[in-house]
């Protein structure tokens, strides 16, 4: 017996498991409000240097900009620079306090600002920036996420302790998530079995076919049948993350696995945290970009039902590289363009987002699924972590932040076109069950490694 027909004798996919899909739904919601709130807290409003004796009610405070602060190619007034001595404007009889003859002459002479900035705030009226009075880099978005990595590393540990969240998908491409323990966090009766603690198991079915409305009596569910199911699941009792490359089917999941879910946060994130040159205030942008991942989301539950896990989750970050790269092309006057492929690209690498999770769980056997899921998504957290430090690669050249999100994006897809399709696919159970799948190539390199352990 497997552990599937014990699942339809406890009613299947029923109340139980929607309840426990609507508590895990809760924290996914207010995650992403989190790790968005450089986005407004980390802002830096337009600024320019703190300058001394600058009038409240100059009647000319224009010229006198004009007189004090370089202007940078573009022709707009320099942030970070100013005249060390005051320049004489045409057609003004403005002279600044500090004004010498020898200015005249050459190049006016610049310096960075001595005393701090003084912000812009119509849009912002506190940031970090405007606190502490120095300009942060978008290196400042890279402290949001090193907290996540140590965090999604463990937890891949700890839901073997105490529960298994992401449902089983089976042939049929129905949700049919595993029969838990009532409480916030229940214990897997699959992972109970595969440790050999039957009668722990044997009582979660039990109020689990109660909660279904599935009249299961003390008895109808055999201790024989569960025994049976538990030899049939036994493993190896604390799966580690070396277990991910031991076999060779294994590793070339998990290294291609970690190439995708790499490209995806950092694709993500790059779209999500640079904000620049859309014409629209960060306000605006971002209910555009929280209102376009309602039909992405939509449009990936339609497309891996019909097209397949694989080529969603490579379409959808092939469409993030399209948009990115086609947005380069775009002249600086076409605002709306500009906006418009932002939206697209950031609904995009939503559903890429969106489609990882679901292929990943399904690629890894039942023993070392949270295990697969906890060290790809540490690698995804890498991926969002360098996403700000990549915005500051346009001093060095303009498009070269979405270069490089595209380009990232685009080796993403082609990895993820590497991988097995699994809709309308058995998920593998054991490590054996993976490898059974792999291609000849892959058989013979295990062969040998199977001969030296006998």
């Amino acid at each position: 017996m497997r552990f599937e027909e014990l699942l339809e004798q406890v009613g299947g996919f029923g109340p139980f498991q929607l309840c426990n899909v609507a508590l895990l739904a809760l924290p996914r919601v207010l995650l992403p409000m989190h790790f968005l709130l450089p986005v407004f807290l980390a802002a830096v409003p337009a600024h320019r240097c703190a300058l001394p004796g600058s009038p409240a009610n100059f009647s000319h405070q224009d010229a006198w900009l004009e007189a004090h602060l370089p202007r940078e190619p573009d022709g707009t007034l320099s942030s970070c620079l100013y005249f060390t001595h005051s320049q004489a404007l045409p057609n003004t009889t403005f002279w600044g306090e500090d004004q010498s003859p020898g200015q005249l002459e050459g190049e006016p002479s610049t310096a960075p600002c001595p005393q701090g900035w003084d912000y812009d705030r119509s849009e912002f009226s506190s940031t970090i920036a405007t606190e502490v009075r120095e300009t942060p880099s978008a290196a400042g978005g890279l402290c949001e996420f090193p907290g996540a990595r140590p965090g999604v590393c463990s937890l891949g540990e700890l839901h073997h302790v105490r529960h298994h969240p992401h449902p089983h998908w089976h042939s049929s491409g129905w949700l049919h998530h595993h029969c838990d323990a009532t409480g916030w966090v229940p214990e897997s009766a699959r992972w109970l079995l595969t440790q050999g603690r039957v009668e722990e198991a044997h009582r979660y079915l039990l109020r689990c076919a109660r909660l279904n409305g599935q009249l299961v009596g003390e008895d109808g569910l055999s201790r024989e049948a569960l025994n049976k199911v538990a030899t049939r699941e036994r493993v190896v009792q604390r799966p580690s993350y070396l277990d991910l490359f031991r076999t060779p089917r294994l590793r070339y999941i998990s290294l291609c696995c970690m190439v995708m879910w790499f490209g995806v946060n950092f694709s993500y994130y790059g779209l999500s945290l640079d904000l620049s040159g859309l014409g629209l205030n960060v306000y605006q942008t971002q209910l555009l970009f929280g209102a376009v991942e309602v039909p992405s989301k939509l449009l990936v539950y339609l497309l891996v039902r019909h097209v397949g896990r694989r080529l969603t989750q490579a379409g959808m970050l092939l469409g993030t590289a399209l948009a990115l790269g086609i947005s380069l092309l775009v002249p600086s006057e076409m605002g709306a363009w500009s906006i418009a492929l932002a939206v697209i690209g950031k609904g995009f690498s939503e559903g890429a987002f969106t489609t990882a999770y679901l292929f990943t769980s399904e690629l890894y056997p039942t023993v070392l699924r949270q295990t697969g899921m906890g060290l790809t998504s540490l690698v995804g957290r890498l991926g969002g972590s360098l996403a700000p430090l990549a915005a500051l690669l346009d001093g060095v050249w303009l498009p070269l932040p979405k270069l490089a999100y595209g380009g990232i994006a685009l080796l993403a897809a082609c990895t993820a076109l590497l991988l097995p399709e699994t809709r309308q696919a058995q998920l593998p159970e054991t490590i054996q069950d993976v490898e059974r799948s792999a291609p000849s190539s892959l058989q013979e390199e295990e062969m040998p490694m199977k001969q030296v352990q006998d």
